[in-house]
């Protein structure tokens, strides 16, 4: 017996320290497109301890704040980001606190950062919000304190907003929800069931076979199923309408 609980004290951490390093290595972006991250002549990539910006050469009047995922690294959102900025759409990921900004004040230093973001950029009239996970959950919040600062939003990979306390039912900007059959974080059986804390206008659109890793080039996710069609492909079907959504609102 004593031996046994030796071996347990010895396996137990090594287990634990394991995991953890599977989880940090996961969440690491993981496959990006080369040059993704390299500025030319039709995108500047700069990079800050806040902010990832893909500023375009001819910027339209629309920009777009996006959040990423929780822990997720936020590289793991620039091949879709870049995509949207070589249209011309100035694109800003703004990095949560921490990771995941676990707690209200981390949340209201988010929103100073983005508000500060927006304001500097002189060239965009109208923004839209989007996120993808704890991202997109916090997102929700956002234009719920703030939907005067927006003319639209986009969830992807999410099931916010979950409560009446935060009910977007009545927002009267443009809402959009993103979400894959094979989510196994944001069930298209949960998205559905919690529409109704959405305006009946709000855009539902749904990528068959994608799941909830996909959204972002980084590793596997607990709980997450697995998707049947390509990241690439998924990537692709999500950056095709957040570039419609975006030029419906672009005059």
């Amino acid at each position: 017996m004593n031996r046994f609980r030796k071996i347990v004290r010895i396996v137990w951490p090594l287990a634990g320290l394991t995991f953890m390093v599977w989880l940090w290595l996961s969440f690491r972006a993981q496959n990006l497109p080369e040059g993704v991250m390299d500025s030319d002549t039709a995108v500047t990539v700069t990079e800050t301890r806040q902010t990832i910006t893909f500023q375009p050469t001819n910027p339209s009047t629309t920009g777009l704040i996006f959040y990423p995922g929780a822990m997720v690294e936020p590289t793991a959102y620039a091949p879709l980001a870049r995509t949207l900025a070589e249209a011309g759409y100035l694109t800003i990921i703004v990095k949560l606190p921490w990771g995941t900004a676990p707690l209200a004040s981390h949340e209201a230093q988010l929103w100073q950062t983005t508000q500060a973001h927006m304001a500097a950029a002189s060239e965009v009239q109208q923004w839209v919000l989007s996120g993808h996970s704890r991202g997109a959950a916090i997102a929700a919040r956002t234009v719920f304190e703030h939907e005067d600062s927006f003319a639209g939003l986009v969830l992807i990979g999410t099931s916010h907003p979950k409560e009446a306390a935060y009910s977007l039912a009545n927002a009267q900007l443009l809402i959009a929800k993103i979400y894959a059959t094979e989510d196994g974080l944001a069930s298209p059986a949960e998205v559905e069931a919690l529409r109704l804390y959405l305006p009946d206008a709000a855009e539902m659109v749904e990528i068959e076979g994608g799941n909830h890793a996909q959204f972002g080039y980084y590793g596997t996710q607990l709980g997450d199923s697995a998707a049947t069609i390509s990241r690439d492909r998924q990537q692709a079907e999500t950056a095709a309408f957040l570039l419609t959504f975006l030029s419906n609102l672009t005059p």
